[in-house]
């Protein structure tokens, strides 16, 4: 099949289909990431990238950890470009929302570097 013999029912197809299958991983991260960080684990850091709170953590919240801020970095990026602005300028924003939106008891770094149970 040529690019020109695709119509744009077909597109749009293969554009949900496509997104149905990026958010499925989505899924699993997001139940491993709230597990990470209620076993204090992982927490974030007002840059809005994960961190290893607890030394200690198992290779697979560390994993999960390097996964997330690799897809953070990307979408950082993508924003920053889209809105004409620095990607340090995303990341801070993004860091504020994410620890608002902590749930109670997950840990976040503050501004001078210190973990705090929020």
């Amino acid at each position: 099949m040529r690019c020109s013999d695709v119509t744009r029912r077909q597109m749009l197809g293969m554009l949900a289909g496509a997104a149905t299958i990026l958010a499925m991983p989505g899924l699993a991260f997001a139940q491993g990431l709230d597990d990470a960080r209620a076993l204090g684990y992982l927490g974030e850091r007002p840059d809005g990238y994960l961190a290893q709170h607890d030394p200690a953590a198992p290779s697979w919240a560390v994993e999960l950890m390097a996964e997330i801020n690799r897809g953070r970095e990307l979408k950082y990026t993508e924003l920053a470009l889209k809105n004409g602005t620095s990607v340090e300028a995303v990341q801070v924003v993004a860091g504020e929302k994410i620890i608002e939106s902590l749930a109670p008891g997950t840990y976040y770094m503050d501004a001078a570097g210190n973990w705090v149970q929020k």
